[in-house]
């Protein structure tokens, strides 16, 4: 049984965390931006503010020409906004987990849907898994980021990292992948005996498709086989959204 909290002890309890960093974390489930220590400017999924302090605005943000015909072609649900501005601003996702991480000169490719926030330092872009190319109608496509700078995902529930070593694949399922490093080569793993081709499509089994890991890397996946619900509804997604769709439908 949970008491009902005194007012002073729950405004001790759920006060700003005062840290100069440029991301961190209020709780598990909320991300506190610096908006000085992000030099001004930081990109974050769109519909993903909670509240703000000082003065921020927003907008859209397609990242140029060649990233919204990719988005279109490969159906990513990946819509950034740009908050711009001076204060602290506080983002979060359909209360999933936030896991922040700092990375130097590093890359990784991240499923879109995962994908809360990073700083502009941080370079992005669309890209398909290699080898997935023609098995479903836009491929296989994922959000690959490179650079030095903070940044922070979203999982359902606490997060698994799974260490790949050459010679061994790991395998996923889709739904439950979060991202992985760029020196990895994911490709699709199919779990079945096909007999045919309609076969395929009429089959209702959970586990037939896998992304199948390969090198030397890490790759992180969340505790959870459902798509990771988002505040603004998808309509696609990467590795996990397309395949989702076919296994749910």
């Amino acid at each position: 049984m949970e008491r009902a909290t005194q007012l002073n002890q729950l405004l001790q309890d759920s006060q700003e965390v005062e840290v100069p960093d440029a991301f961190v974390l209020q709780s598990k489930k909320l991300l506190k931006v610096n908006m000085a220590a992000s030099g001004g400017q930081v990109l974050c999924k769109a519909g993903s503010m909670v509240a703000y302090q000082g003065q921020v605005t927003f907008k859209r943000q397609s990242g140029g020409v060649d990233k919204w015909l990719k988005k279109k072609v490969s159906g990513e649900s990946f819509d950034l906004m740009e908050a711009s501005g001076q204060g602290d601003l506080f983002l979060a996702d359909a209360a999933n987990n936030v896991v922040l991480l700092y990375i130097n000169n590093e890359a990784l490719a991240v499923e879109a849907l995962n994908l809360l926030a990073f700083t502009p330092s941080i370079a992005w872009d669309i890209k398909p898994i290699k080898g997935a190319g023609g098995m479903m109608t836009g491929g296989l496509w994922t959000v690959e980021l490179q650079g030095t700078g903070y940044l922070a995902l979203i999982c359902k529930g606490d997060p698994l990292t799974l260490k790949v070593t050459p010679g061994e694949a790991t395998y996923t399922d889709p739904n439950a992948t979060v991202a992985w490093s760029q020196s990895l080569e994911p490709g699709i793993h199919v779990d079945a005996n096909l007999k045919s081709f309609a076969g395929l499509l009429g089959s209702r089994h959970g586990e037939l498709f896998q992304l199948a890991f390969q090198g030397d890397g890490w790759v992180v996946v969340q505790p959870s086989e459902e798509v990771v619900q988002s505040s603004l509804q998808p309509g696609g997604g990467g590795a996990g959204g397309i395949l989702g769709g076919v296994l749910g439908g």
